[in-house]
């Protein structure tokens, strides 16, 4: 047969300040250790009547385990008439084994918060099994009793969960919880409305987290569904609506990707939520149909004008006939008190600025996915000069006049331009005077060669120092000309270079030597490229302090870290400097290099 130490093994695990409590000695036994500071039941001689705090009942069906107390002292449980030693005392007065009820059989297998009296009547039970589970370990030292021990494992599976139902955090103020709440929610401002939002996964725990989680707005205010959602469009309308249900008088904030995948029935997004909440939206990212689109820019004028952030995408996959949009009124859903700050615009193959009848003058930020003719562009530009990022289409500019007047942007500090067509861009970029300008990328997929000319007269009309330059489909086709990039932009911090650009390792040896490109962190090389410049390169930067560049008007030199060059070599020279590679990334310096080069036009 089994030991008692044995069963006792196969018990569930209790918590560790009971398993190392001692047996109580029952003849000197002070029951008031058992009770915390605010609990102190006051014993009547001769009966089972307790007080809690000398005045308020202590109800006697908590404690069916404690027996009559019917000594005269407060500090024996059991009374001194016998002659029994304490252990038979303990054995012939434990009292009969205590029934589950209702409460015990729920208490802490749920999150619900617990009110003070339900804290309370917990507390008060918790100390009352703790006592009948030491009585039990104290008869146990005696003999082997399965009944006993049948009782023992019930009582630490109900000691267990009565820890559970008194956890910290469940009885943490509702201010707290809101701001854990808020806090935990920040991170999953951008997820797919799903089960797995915070939100919804809170008012799932229980009924009190609901409630403190439907009085907070400021977590349902935000709606996100990515363009590989596999919600159909009936749950993204029902899931928007019941988040926004919940946001109270709050701004909105709405990203929404029609998939043409989707082969549910139809949902005008437009009609059924964007035009009645119009008012409240701040940040609307929507990617549609052509017709609900058509739908969106037919909004009466000043419908969005709280919209600070406006990304508007039609989506021609679903019907390519659709392309052209009708041009025959002005789209005015912008007023001019209108709060537009930051746009994005990718319609049809092209628009015509003139037709948006937007506060031009304020926008911080504008894109154009749809190509814009290069005269109506300039145009567009002059109205612009708030602008802090810009990238657009542009097409036509053979056709256009030669400027006649220069376009200041002085906020400007980020300029991307795709060059639609095969002209000369020089005529583009003639008028323009960027005094801010960090970053320049110039994408063309006709052919162009790099303009030296065109770039060191932008730099020289507009005195700026640029960091970031991308022109990975534009080709230098003198070795001299890459030269003299570097030399006229002393501060490039990152620069991309196409395949039939040729870098020359004399050139590369200067970079590492630090005579040019001394600021330089990332360099990518499209193409493949020989590896042994490029890791002597590397080697030369790493070896020396470098002196770099400092901030315009000072003469301080600090050390430059070239870090990070990207490009394609072939395998045989990657086994055989694979030792030089490990080298200089044990050193920090990364060599990111592809396994295959990469298409001429791939970005």
């Amino acid at each position: 047969m089994a030991s008692v130490q044995q069963l006792r093994q196969s018990d569930d695990k209790i918590p560790r300040w009971i398993s190392k409590s001692k047996p109580l000695d029952y003849g000197s036994f002070d029951l008031w250790a058992l009770f915390p500071a605010e609990i102190i039941p006051t014993p009547s001689i001769g009966s089972t009547s307790f007080k809690l705090g000398g005045n308020s009942s202590w109800p006697s069906e908590l404690f069916p385990d404690i027996p009559c107390i019917k000594a005269s002292s407060k500090r024996h449980l059991f009374s001194g008439e016998d002659n029994q030693s304490p252990s038979h005392r303990v054995v012939n007065t434990l009292p009969q084994p205590m029934q589950l009820d209702a409460f015990d059989q729920n208490v802490g297998r749920t999150n619900v918060q617990l009110n003070d009296q339900e804290t309370w009547h917990v507390k008060a039970r918790f100390h009352a099994r703790r006592n009948r589970l030491l009585q039990i370990d104290a008869v146990l030292k005696n003999g082997h009793r399965r009944d006993l021990l049948q009782e023992r494992a019930r009582h630490v599976q109900l000691l267990n969960r009565y820890t559970v139902a008194l956890a910290p955090h469940k009885r943490l103020p509702v201010e707290i919880l809101q701001e854990i709440f808020q806090y935990i929610s920040t991170g999953f401002a951008c997820a797919t409305p799903s089960l797995r939002n915070p939100p919804l996964v809170l008012c799932g725990v229980c009924s009190s987290w609901r409630r403190i989680v439907k009085s907070m707005p400021e977590l349902w205010n935000t709606v996100y569904f990515s363009v590989d959602n596999t919600l159909m469009r009936l749950q993204k309308l029902a899931a928007a609506q019941l988040f926004f249900s919940s946001a109270g008088t709050l701004p909105l904030s709405l990203t929404l990707a029609d998939a043409p995948e989707d082969k549910s029935p139809n949902v005008d997004f437009v009609r059924e939520l964007i035009e009645p909440l119009s008012s409240r939206f701040r940040y609307l990212h929507i990617v549609l149909q052509p017709a609900q689109i058509n739908a969106l820019l037919s909004l009466p004028r000043g419908s969005l004008d709280g919209v600070s952030e406006c990304h508007i995408v039609s989506d021609f996959s679903f019907s390519p006939e659709a392309s052209q949009m009708p041009w025959d009124r002005p789209v005015t859903f912008f007023s001019p008190s209108a709060r537009i700050r930051r746009l994005r615009l990718h319609l049809t193959p092209f628009i015509m600025p003139t037709v948006f009848m937007f506060p031009w003058h304020q926008l911080e930020s504008f894109r154009s996915d749809s190509s814009i003719q290069a005269e109506d562009c300039r145009a567009l530009l002059q109205e612009c000069r708030s602008l802090q990022r810009v990238h657009l289409h542009i097409f036509g500019i053979k056709y256009s006049p030669p400027p006649t007047a220069e376009i200041l942007l002085p906020n400007l500090t980020n300029l991307t331009v795709h060059l639609c067509d095969l002209e000369n861009y020089d005529l583009f970029f003639l008028p323009l005077i960027l005094p801010n300008l960090k970053a320049l990328w110039i994408y063309n997929y006709d052919g162009l060669p790099w303009s030296p000319g065109m770039y060191n007269g932008l730099i020289y009309r507009s005195g700026c120092a640029i960091e970031n330059l991308s022109i990975g489909t534009l080709d230098i086709l003198e070795p001299n000309d890459v030269l003299a990039l570097f030399q006229a932009s002393p501060h490039l911090i990152s620069v991309t270079l196409s395949h039939n650009t040729v870098v020359l390792p004399e050139i590369l040896y200067r970079i590492g030597r630090g005579e040019i490109g001394r600021a330089l962190i990332y360099l990518f090389l499209k193409g493949a490229r020989a590896l042994d410049p490029l890791l002597t390169m590397l080697e030369m930067r790493r070896g020396a302090p470098v002196p770099t560049v400092g901030p315009p008007g000072h003469d301080g030199y600090l050390p430059s870290a070239l870090k990070f060059v990207e490009t394609h070599c072939h395998p045989d020279e990657v086994r055989k400097y694979a030792r030089r590679i490990h080298s200089l990334r044990d050193a920090g310096l990364e060599i990111s290099l592809l396994d295959v080069v990469e298409g001429y036009f791939q970005l």
